[in-house]
């Protein structure tokens, strides 16, 4: 039987959350896929898949981000979205994909390419966009090219998928992690201070970092004995996002009690989630999923999020996790303290959310439901 041949693009091919999701779906796709990644730039993804038998292209690829909102830059997205296209007629000539898998709302080329071809194509929506990236009036522009130009539109959360209304093409597939690799630790640690963590890039303060130290510092005004981490790193050249965090945490006088771990390899983040005993989500709009809550969960570690967005879809208050109203910090400074006082509400949260993660956020999962979908894009 042929194969089918599926061609991925994506907008990045770092360690983030939407090319994590992109790589935990592609290697538990089954043999009758075969899967080819296309990205503007060369990353540890393409290496990771490189090193699994994945075809991969590094090919210019124009994405719509917020340097184009301006009226003369929009003229310079155009002429750079054009050859984009041409672009990927070529390749997709080439190689002859049955399917054009687009894993970014912001990449449009790949599916006007397809449309050309007569190729079907899927668009795998992971933003909440109404909450940023694009004005109001150009959303809608953009939600009209997304439900035109793709056969499916994949949405990884409820939230995320409220905002096609009532678009019969568009439909909810989970992100999913490896349970296995993403595990409780052996043995318990004891440590003498109580680990509150968050994890992600600090290329953009969405992640909501200075709203963690705003509430670390007011419970640290409670008790001493926390630990606060900070993972997470910029893309190359924009190192000074991290100065005015570092900054913030010498004039609160916090040294003592905050960590920055700077970049975390791919490979020990399950070692990082293991150490923390709190993981935070607290970003300042809402989140499309929320790989690391699942990551934390999956290691039976407590996690509190911003009630709003697709955590919503992974979260319930007080069976496996904490929900805090959003952008509340004296909330979030309450939910932390109320874990750090309370060992037995930390282990029940745990264990339920690993419960929670094994049976609805597993990367087979998801792979087999994507699979479902090309089976019925291609018939």
């Amino acid at each position: 039987m042929k194969r089918t041949k599926v061609v991925f693009l994506t907008s990045a091919a770092g360690a983030y959350g939407g090319e994590n999701a992109l790589f935990e779906t592609i290697k538990c796709l089954s043999s009758d896929i075969e899967s080819i990644v296309v990205t503007p730039e060369p990353g540890d993804m393409l290496k990771n898949l490189e090193g699994r038998g994945v075809r991969t292209f590094v090919l210019p690829i124009a994405v719509l981000d917020r340097r184009y909102l301006h009226p003369l830059r929009i003229i310079s997205y155009k002429v750079s979205a054009i050859a984009s296209i041409f672009r990927l007629v070529s390749l997709f000539r080439r190689i002859k994909p049955d399917i054009v898998h687009t894993n970014n709302v912001l990449v449009l080329p790949g599916a006007v390419a397809a449309r050309m071809l007569g190729i079907p194509h899927i668009w795998h929506v992971r933003e909440i966009i109404e909450h940023h990236h694009l004005p109001s009036l150009l959303w809608k522009l953009w939600r009209w090219i997304i439900l035109t130009f793709s056969a499916r539109v994949i949405c990884i959360s409820s939230a995320v998928r409220e905002q096609f209304g009532d678009a019969r093409k568009a439909v909810v597939i989970h992100d999913g992690i490896d349970t296995e690799f993403f595990h409780p630790p052996a043995k318990s640690r004891r440590q003498k201070k109580i680990a509150v963590g968050i994890a992600g890039r600090l290329e953009h303060r969405r992640k909501g970092q200075d709203t963690f130290l705003e509430a670390a510092k007011l419970a640290l005004d409670v008790r001493k004995d926390l630990r606060f981490i900070i993972a997470g790193h910029e893309r190359e050249g924009i190192s000074e996002r991290e100065r005015p965090l570092l900054d913030s945490v010498h004039q609160d006088g916090l040294t003592e009690n905050v960590e920055f771990r700077g970049l975390v390899p791919r490979e020990k983040m399950p070692e990082l989630m293991q150490e923390m005993d709190i993981l935070v989500l607290c970003s300042k709009q809402p989140e499309g999923l929320g790989i690391v809550l699942l990551e934390a969960m999956a290691c039976e570690r407590a996690v509190i999020s911003f009630a709003e967005g697709g955590p919503l879809d992974v979260v319930k208050d007080r069976i496996n996790g904490l929900l805090v109203p959003a952008q509340n910090i004296r909330g979030l400074a309450e939910a932390i303290l109320e874990l750090a006082g309370d060992a037995k509400l930390r282990t029940k949260l745990g264990i339920e959310g690993r419960k929670t993660v094994v049976s609805s956020f597993r990367n087979v999962m998801t792979a087999r439901a994507i699979e479902l979908v090309y089976s019925q894009v291609r018939k």
